[in-house]
């Protein structure tokens, strides 16, 4: 019997490791350009925290831990509520706006499929202490730059763009109630994903009449070029709170490039804690589930015991990125062995391999046949464990203090002195 992974769970060999640790670096730098500091948590938290304000459909993901004495503990299943605690921990002391970004893995109990698995690595960024619309044009221009910097443009993806507040100003306003208000958000999210007879019965079995329900679904089908959609919007938006959302919403598109950008009020995020601008990215044709997504978060501050305080961020999840990366053939092409393997001609030069080693080993990744391979083998093996460069070292070689340096993606030879 041989063991498998857990359900839903990756091995990652060498391979694919360096190729997602370079995706990683990119996404790093990004973030890092932006002036965002990287940050670390850990990954577990007290249920409590976990389901403080992150909606049914998150409970449910969460991955509980045995309960030892009278904690409970759960896997985080995002990156926005550890960060969050920790920003409350030292709000006081901490400079304004507080920029922050972490990549680390995730953990979330669902049905594995394309694009989705139970555990994933995820890009967190998260700004905390600025209500402008300059923090939410901050992040959502940081999420475009990471996409980016792999090569892609605007025929590659899209950032579909609402604002909760108005959102739910205009589903108040046509009819629904208050207590109807997050399982009819919740529906709404949903739209793209299911058929419209079906969108209407989501909408009714939840207890809207018929006339309501149309109205709802009026409201979820305004999309479009920010121009047309908003023209459309204003329009529709005539209560205290759709008006003010809208404007919130206004505000951020002028900030930010209009050639990605489509607005959508059937977008809303599935995770309850979002108060104003929210956002994803998704492919143009689509085929992948989003690839990034966020918002203004400006109450879980305050609910986690801080003093209020606005916020806003977006993340980035590993596996549909990686899946739009390899459809648009933008995967880094990395050669996960080292800088230099070290081939020797023969027997008597290996201790001359061993004292390079050492030498080069101070800058560079180095390494040296341990299996007494013949020449032509240690080539073969430093090629197939994506070795950069082979460095071969022959008496002459060693008699001029010059050794001949191959690069073993082009073939290209060069010298270097020892």
């Amino acid at each position: 019997m041989t063991y498998q992974p857990v359900k839903g769970m990756e091995d990652f060999y060498p391979e694919k490791k360096a190729v997602l640790e370079s995706i990683f670096t990119t996404l790093k730098t990004s973030a890092r350009r932006f002036g965002f500091q990287e940050v670390g948590s850990p990954a577990m938290e007290s249920i409590q925290l976990l389901t403080a304000k992150s909606g049914e459909e998150a409970k449910s993901q969460i991955f509980t831990l045995e309960k030892r004495g009278t904690d409970e503990i759960g896997l985080r299943f995002d990156l926005t509520v550890p960060i969050t605690r920790m920003f409350v921990q030292k709000q006081k002391a901490i400079p304004k706006p507080a920029k922050w970004f972490a990549l680390d893995r995730m953990w979330r109990y669902e049905a594995p499929q394309k694009g989705r698995s139970r555990e994933f690595y995820q890009l967190s960024v998260e700004l905390f202490g600025s209500a402008r619309p300059e923090a939410d044009a901050d992040v959502i221009c940081l999420a475009i730059d990471c996409l980016n910097s792999f090569g892609l443009r605007e025929k590659d993806f899209m950032v579909r763009i609402n604002n909760r507040k108005l959102l739910e100003g205009l589903l108040l306003q046509y009819g629904v109630g208050k207590t109807q208000l997050e399982a009819i958000t919740s529906i709404i999210d949903k739209k793209l994903k299911v058929e419209p007879e079906e969108f209407l019965k989501l909408l009714l079995d939840a207890g809207l009449t018929q006339e309501v329900a149309d109205k709802a679904i009026l409201i979820a089908n305004q999309q479009g070029p920010a121009a047309t959609a908003l023209a459309v919007i204003k329009k529709l938006a005539t209560s205290r709170e759709a008006v003010e959302g809208l404007a919130e919403l206004e505000n951020v598109i002028a900030l930010l490039p209009s050639p990605y950008l489509t607005i959508d009020l059937s977008l809303a995020r599935g995770l309850a804690y979002y108060t104003g601008t929210v956002f994803e990215i998704s492919d143009r044709e689509g085929k992948f589930r989003a690839i990034a997504g966020g918002g203004r978060y400006d109450n879980l501050v305050e609910l986690f015991g801080g003093e209020k305080c606005p916020a806003t961020g977006f993340a980035i999840g590993d596996k549909t990125l990686w899946l739009l990366l390899e459809e648009k053939g933008k995967l880094p092409e990395v050669r996960p062995g080292p800088d230099y393997y070290i081939v020797t001609v023969s027997d008597e030069l290996r201790p001359e391999a061993v004292k390079l080693a050492a030498k080069l080993s101070r800058t560079h990744s180095c390494d040296i046949d341990l299996m007494g391979r013949k020449f032509m083998k240690q080539l073969e093996y430093a090629n197939n464990i994506g070795a950069k460069n082979a460095i071969i070292i022959g008496q002459k070689e060693l008699t001029e203090r010059k050794v001949k340096v191959k690069d073993m993606k082009t073939g290209v030879e060069t010298y270097m002195d020892i």
